[in-house]
């Protein structure tokens, strides 16, 4: 990398940052403070505030991102970790997925299309991942998975969610999310469902060159066990290091300022590869 990422996230970062960026470093010195920093945030229905923000709302994606954290961080069945796990079944809709929180109809920003209270999308991985992180395997995990078969795009991919006010387009970040999940559940790499998926992305790589792009696309191949050799993997890799920003940080795309979620999520990318190319 050409700039600092750590220090970026450790100035600019909130607790869910730092404790993920202390994962991904194996920092786990660092550990005990940012968990209960977390946990001190969990609202009384089992979830946490729509951007972490003490006062909003619980969201089903910001639950669902702090619940697979926490349980990944070593956080086993407490008090915290049962609530939250059920705070998002009963978020659970009747088509087997998931939609961001109805509660926060009139908090997400409009200009945020790609988030739906209403139709189930990309927070029905988000859930999905972090059910099994947390240990849960119940048939709601069946329904779900269900849904997102059912879903799938003619191309491969996935929008960021149904329903009449989606654009029907392919996302790049909710497909990575959604590819996750499956091979978390036990889908083979070989399955329709995940080749399609892999097909997709090799298909539009050219066009996949933001860092939120570049980011999900590069996590989706080095979960297939793509080697540090493969050419599409190299690509993905170039990309974000040339977009790495001199602040140490990357952003969603275009002009945007740099993001501290989005620079975690690009890191972990590239340390991932690097630990490929230590072991391989």
């Amino acid at each position: 990398m050409r700039y600092d990422a750590v220090s970026y996230v450790l100035k600019n970062g909130n607790s869910f940052h730092k404790l993920k960026l202390a994962q991904i470093l194996g920092r786990e010195e660092d550990y005990p403070p940012l968990v209960e920093e977390l946990e001190s945030l969990q609202n009384e229905d089992g979830g946490w505030p729509w951007l972490l923000d003490p006062g909003n709302p619980s969201g089903v994606s910001d639950t669902a991102k702090v619940l697979e954290l926490l349980s990944n961080v070593g956080v086993e069945s407490t008090e915290t970790i049962e609530k939250a796990v059920s705070f998002l079944l009963s978020k659970q809709n009747d088509d087997g997925g998931w939609s961001e929180s109805p509660d926060l109809e009139g908090v997400v920003p409009k200009e945020w299309t790609w988030v739906s209270t209403k139709h189930s999308g990309y927070q029905t991985a988000d859930a999905l991942n972090a059910l099994h992180e947390a240990g849960y395997s119940g048939a709601e995990v069946e329904r779900a998975l269900d849904f997102l078969r059912v879903s799938q795009n003619e191309d491969g991919g996935w929008s960021s969610h149904v329903g009449p006010e989606s654009s029907a387009r392919t996302d790049t970040a909710t497909t990575d999310h959604i590819v996750i999940a499956f091979l978390s559940h036990g889908e083979s790499r070989e399955s329709q469902v995940i080749r399609r998926a892999e097909m997709m992305l090799i298909d539009r790589r050219a066009d996949l060159d933001s860092p939120i792009d570049a980011t999900a696309a590069l996590s989706v191949l080095l979960a297939l066990g793509y080697p540090q050799e493969n050419e599409h993997v190299s690509e993905f890799v170039c990309c974000l290091v040339e977009a790495q920003r001199p602040d140490g940080g990357w952003n969603w795309f275009e002009d945007l300022p740099s993001n501290p979620f989005q620079t975690v999520d690009s890191l972990e990318q590239l340390v991932k590869f690097v630990d490929i190319r230590k072991t391989g």
